[in-house]
């Protein structure tokens, strides 16, 4: 199964913070909640009566890596052939869970709560452009997007590719930032066509053109959503932000009728 699945998903089952890569017995995290009722719909319901430490579960129990948890997740690990059949949730182990609920259904990930990681993006874009980029960038990270670029996040050599796929895999969406640099530049071209491969493997449109000039759409692309030239940074964050579903925010305002 494509390790594009496991890019994008993973996350539901990852403790938001990044320097903690393993879940736990002890761990309290919305990932919790989320490989619980995993393991519940592969058919590895843990005891939801006892916390880890033998007392009644307090409310909100979900939330805690309990023994309970531990053993599902041991039984599921065993059953899957896992090496480390440890009870704890890594990398190895939340593949395997991303794996098993993809063979049954996309869907399924649909029925997880909501994991607590933030919406992101990742800005694909002709490093000319970076002065028009850069303030679209600081204003959804002053809203809480966690963005995601070459110039912080990638370094330099033969691993460039893989960690650039990997990001668009788990990112929410791409933003495609259209100009007469990045159009023809194979890079962002690369960059944007992996994109539309995510697109198909998780069903789910991710490809967003923000758009820095007057350069038009790519042929195959005039039926996308662009956002156009011309309108401050701050609308064109606002018309992000709600492709990204936050709820909090208006839809933006329809064009004036002319």
């Amino acid at each position: 199964m494509s390790e594009i699945l496991v890019h994008r998903f993973e996350r539901y089952f990852k403790h938001p913070d990044e320097g903690h890569g393993v879940l736990q017995i002890g761990d309290r995290a919305g990932a919790c909640r989320n490989v619980r009722a995993a393991l519940e719909l592969l058919g590895h319901p843990p005891s939801l009566l006892r916390s880890y430490s033998g007392q009644a579960m307090p409310a909100g129990g979900d939330d805690v890596f309990d023994e309970a948890l531990q053993a599902a997740v041991r039984e599921f690990q065993q059953q899957a052939g896992h090496r480390f059949a440890d009870g704890k949730v890594g990398p190895g182990t939340r593949g395997l869970i991303v794996r098993a609920l993809a063979e049954r259904s996309l869907q399924a990930f649909l029925r997880l709560p909501e994991q607590d990681a933030k919406r992101s993006v990742f800005l694909s874009y002709a490093h000319l452009d970076a002065p028009k980029v850069d303030p679209i960038d600081g204003w959804l990270r002053d809203k809480q997007v966690s963005v995601i670029r070459d110039l912080w996040e990638f370094k330099a050599g033969v691993e460039i590719v893989a960690n650039a796929r990997k990001a668009i895999a788990a990112a929410d969406k791409v933003l495609a930032m259209l100009s007469a640099q990045s159009r023809e530049r194979p890079w962002t071209l690369m960059e944007w066509e992996f994109a539309e491969q995510v697109e198909r493997q998780v069903e789910t449109p991710m490809l967003i053109y923000v758009c820095l000039d007057d350069s038009p759409l790519p042929e195959q692309h005039r039926e996308r959503l662009a956002i156009p030239t011309g309108i401050p940074v701050h609308e064109v964050g606002q018309r992000i932000l709600h492709a990204l579903g936050a709820a909090e925010l208006r839809p933006p305002p329809p064009p004036p009728i002319r």
